[in-house]
């Protein structure tokens, strides 16, 4: 019976083989309980309050060998400790920091001191990026009709009480002092055009391409209307393209409490989810490259060359996001028709698509202009090989206090290189170099981490053996993983060695794989700071988090300590699971004596993947034929398996050392770079990794062998939409009306603070997402450890899809269809840099109006044969790797373990449910 192609998540030889690389010589520590009182150790005094002075001293301590992975991963098991973690929360979150503000250049200052006193070299990288920060907003029901649903009645709506102003900041909540501090702004997001617009409303679900589709085909026209949109399905910067193309002149965006508020749970401070006042901020830039808006490719330096701001397309129609008690006032009097199956959210009426009567003014003002910001990093210089890099990092810049998007991820980072760094003191200094990275501006597209990368392009080729990303990283208790394949088993492995929060008998991997046969790996999509070293340049890279907590804060005034600590918990016992598994993983990429990037995992992921690609294709009804690309992946596959098992037993007998084993260690570093194709991805250059990208329409998901993918998406047949309406022109008279509040449903009286200028003392300006954990996100689920933008499952690295319409699914990408959305920036980011070419013209050419049927077409051979070539030239590469590992082995080599015994015949679950048997010969379709 043929193996599975179903996207086995680890090579099952490097799980039985890692173990066996972690020993090799040096004292052994093995066995020791608490080899380190947290309490006692250099720099570690939980009684500090102020961050140490920068010091010269680094830790130089002379090490006679690097020690042992197993030695290394013993001492760190000791170090990490709830009262520490707690206390960095403390420090990182006590203040609001949005990227350029005051608050952000403070916490810059503090964490290069921190790093300082721990005895790393520290590197404080600023550089100068295109920001946006609000000046004013407004959202006002100007004009309802004058016979409303019944549904509104019911609720109080009546005539009379016009305008009514709708809050646009959160209220305070009893027993969160954090609200009160004058820092706060108004709810905003990042990169809004300017204007002000009064005009009728449309709801448009959750603003993905598909609900367009379907707004055009019920005959809802959306020109110079503003249209209201539910957060979740896609990265809320495609919502504002979207709408922006298919000719609205504003957009509205709220939570709908049936993906994030009361249809949860009980809702903050009762419990943890979205209260009728919680408003989600985030950037809405939906370029098609990450970082800075004004250099793509080039470092954002003070002197760099720069965009026409003019030129680069950022939203010129207005966008405002409010609360969903803000989003009850106008649905409940709409009076048009019911919306489509799918369509209705959790608030208590029938939601309606429109309806005339109904003016809603929109007005929103901001500020873009060059803002100076920075990452701080923290260097650990490596004993035997420095010169080799392992990078793990979050961001440190948030929309408020940001406890839980970064600084759950953030404070990760730091008792990470509080431990390593004394392990280096205690004689225990990892072999290569560990780089500890809080990346700024990621809120606002990913910028900080992506500049760094683009600065050090060639440098990074050669020294970066892998990144780790932790974005908002422990939500809760419950692990998750998105990695590239030649990390899954190093990941695996480390799981099985640190107990699962709450349950001492259990272990993480444990606990992750339940009743499946192996862990559920996400792939990496976008939403957060990997997106530059996987994407753009290959750099092998994982997104650790956990996550489980009852609720949703993301983004919003509430992302603060007293929400953190009642929601997810203040024993911070999933922070020191996960810093644990943290140190583990770093522990094997920075002393094992092999690296342990895994050759195998591409052959046997691409099979999956290819599949994949297969069914999106049949779907279509598209003849596509991969069966030698599939072949030659199983061959390639099946050489792997018995050439690295010969490598890791001459490691192990001694037979591969000094010269030999640091060749083949480049070799093995060097495969990763064969999926690099220099020119880009189609519309897309930026995104230069064949084998993933992030999700040119919906930002947070995956799209796994993109260059295919992106042959077969161009055979969808789209309908056309209106022509995007003229730019709306800037108001700058403030109204003379009377703002009136809202108190939750009841439309009760109140003040509204939003006009005029914000308290926020943003200097320059901010804004833009990072889009989810802004964090981190896999296509399975999206944002990797971000919330959802409104799909949120119970933990926030994860996005529920939205319901599917009832008709046009056949016109929709499967990536609409999922709901592919994240927080970890969204939650698990942001955050979230996407293609601007392809959604540019996607709403031209496809069925003419009234039809309901598409004939599809087939797919050209030569746009797919190229394609497939890219793929077929990198498998070639990849074997040739392969052939230069044969020629360093030496003599006759008898493996210890041969995995071959031990590879299933049966189906295994992909990690996303579905499991698929396959064949080369499966691999190709008819029409």
């Amino acid at each position: 019976m043929p193996r599975s192609l179903s996207n086995p998540p680890v090579s099952l030889l490097l799980l039985l083989l890692l173990p066996m690389l972690s020993i090799c010589t040096g004292p052994s520590l093995q066995g020791q309980e608490n080899p380190v009182d947290p309490a006692t150790s250099e720099g570690s005094s939980t009684e500090e309050s102020q961050p140490a002075e920068p010091t010269d001293e680094q830790v130089t301590e002379p090490v006679q060998a690097a020690p042992s992975t197993a030695d290394l991963e013993a001492y760190l098991d000791g170090i990490p400790s709830a009262e520490r973690l707690a206390d960095w929360h403390d420090r990182f979150s006590s203040v609001p920091h949005v990227a350029g503000s005051e608050g952000d250049a403070r916490l810059i200052e503090k964490m290069a001191g921190y790093l300082g006193s721990m005895g790393l070299e520290v590197e404080t990288h600023r550089f100068t990026t295109y920001l946006s920060k609000p000046i004013s907003a407004k959202v006002q029901i100007v004009a309802e009709p004058e016979t409303i649903s019944a549904d509104a009645r019911v609720f109080g709506a009546s005539p009379g009480a016009l305008p009514l102003s709708l809050p646009i900041r959160e209220p305070a909540v009893d027993g969160d002092s954090y609200m009160s501090h004058p820092d706060l702004d108004i709810g905003w997001n990042a990169y809004s055009g300017s204007g002000d617009v009064t005009a009728e409303v449309v709801y448009a679900n959750y603003g993905t391409l598909q609900d367009f589709y379907q707004l055009r085909r019920l005959g809802i026209d959306i020109s110079g209307k503003i249209v209201l949109a539910r957060y979740g399905g896609n990265f809320r910067g495609f919502k504002a393209k979207f709408a922006e193309e298919a000719g609205a002149a504003g957009l509205i965006l709220f939570t709908d409490p049936a993906d994030s508020g009361y249809a949860k749970g009980p809702t903050y401070p009762q419990g943890g989810w979205a209260g009728a006042g919680y408003i989600q901020r985030g950037s809405l830039k939906t370029l098609p490259y990450s970082g800075d808006p004004l250099t793509p490719f080039e470092e954002a330096t003070p002197d760099a060359e720069r965009l026409d701001p003019d030129h680069v397309a950022l939203p010129r129609i207005p966008v405002q996001p409010i609360g969903w008690g803000a989003a009850f006032q106008i649905l409940r009097r709409m009076t048009g028709d019911p919306v489509p199956e799918g369509w209705q959210g959790g608030l208590p009426l029938a939601y309606r698509l429109g309806g005339p009567g109904l003016e809603v003014r929109l007005k929103v003002q901001q500020e873009r202009q060059l803002v100076e910001t920075a990452n701080v990093l923290g260097f650990l210089r490596g004993a035997g090989r420095p010169d080799e890099w392992v990078v793990v990092g979050s961001h440190h810049d948030a929309w408020s206090f940001g406890a839980g998007d970064p600084n759950a991820g953030t404070i990760l980072v730091f008792e990470a290189a509080r431990a390593f760094a004394d392990a280096a003191k205690n004689g225990l200094r990892p072999d290569r170099t560990v780089v500890f990275a809080n990346w700024g501006a990621e809120e606002f597209g990913i910028i900080g981490s992506t500049e760094w990368v683009e600065g050090r392009r060639e440098e990074l080729a050669e020294k970066a053996i892998g990144y780790i990303n932790l974005d908002g990283a422990a939500m809760g208790t419950q692990f998750r993983a998105s990695s590239s394949p030649s990390l899954k088993a190093l990941v695996a492995e480390a799981t099985r060695h640190v107990p699962q929060a709450g349950q001492e008998d259990t272990t993480v991997y444990e606990a992750w794989v339940g009743d499946g046969e192996r862990p559920p790996f996400g792939n990496l999509g976008g939403g957060s700071d990997h997106v530059g070293f996987y994407c753009h340049l290959a750099i092998p890279s994982v997104n650790l988090s956990a996550g489980g907590s009852p609720g949703v804060s993301y983004h919003s005034n509430y992302e603060n300590l007293a929400w953190y600590r009642k929601v997810v918990g203040d024993d911070y016992e999933g922070a020191v699971m996960l810093t644990r598994v943290v140190n583990r993983v770093l522990a094997g990429l920075t002393s094992s004596p092999l690296l342990p990037l895994d050759p195998i995992a591409y052959g046997t992921d691409l099979q999956s993947h290819l599949q994949a690609v297969l069914e999106q294709a049949e779907a279509l009804d598209l003849a596509v034929d991969l069966s030698i690309l599939g072949k030659t992946a199983e061959l390639y596959e099946e050489r792997a398996i018995e050439l690295y098992s010969l490598l890791v037993a001459a490691v192990l007998n001694g037979q591969l050392v000094d010269e030999g084993l640091d060749r083949a260690n480049r070799v093995l570093l060097q495969m990763e770079r064969q999926w690099l194709h220099q020119d880009g991805l189609p519309e897309r250059p930026w995104f230069r990794n064949l084998f993933a990208a992030t999700d040119p329409t919906s930002g947070y998901g995956a799209w796994m062998l993109p260059a295919l993918r992106w042959v077969v998406e161009q055979q969808r047949p789209v309908p056309p939409l209106p022509e995007p309406a003229p730019p709306v022109e800037s108001d700058a008279q403030e109204s003379e009306e009377g703002d009136e509040g809202f108190d939750e449903l009841d439309g009760a009286g109140g003040q509204d603070d939003a006009e005029g200028t914000s308290s926020s003392k943003v200097s320059e300006d901010t804004a833009s997402e990072g889009s989810a954990s802004e964090g981190s996100a896999s296509e399975e689920a999206a944002s990797e450890d971000k919330v959802s933008e409104g799909t949120v499952s119970e933990d926030s690295s994860e996005t529920a899809a939205p319901p599917e319409t009832a008709t046009g699914l056949a016109d929709a990408s499967p990536s609409e269809i999922s709901g592919d959305d994240t927080p970890g920036d969204d939650t698990p980011g942001d955050d979230t840099p996407d293609s601007d070419t392809q959604g540019s013209d996607i709403f031209e050419g496809g069925i003419s109006e009234g039809e309901t049927s598409i004939p599809a077409p087939s797919v050209p051979d030569s746009d797919f044969e190229q394609a497939q070539l890219l793929y077929l030239d990198a498998l070639d590469r990849l074997s040739a790797s392969l052939d230069e590992l044969q020629a360093l082995l030496p003599g006759q080599i008898v493996p210890e373990v041969d995995p071959r015994d031990d590879v299933t015949d049966e189906p295994t679950d992909g990690g996303d449910g579905s499991s698929t048997e396959a064949d080369p010969e499966v691999l190709e379709s008819s029409p």
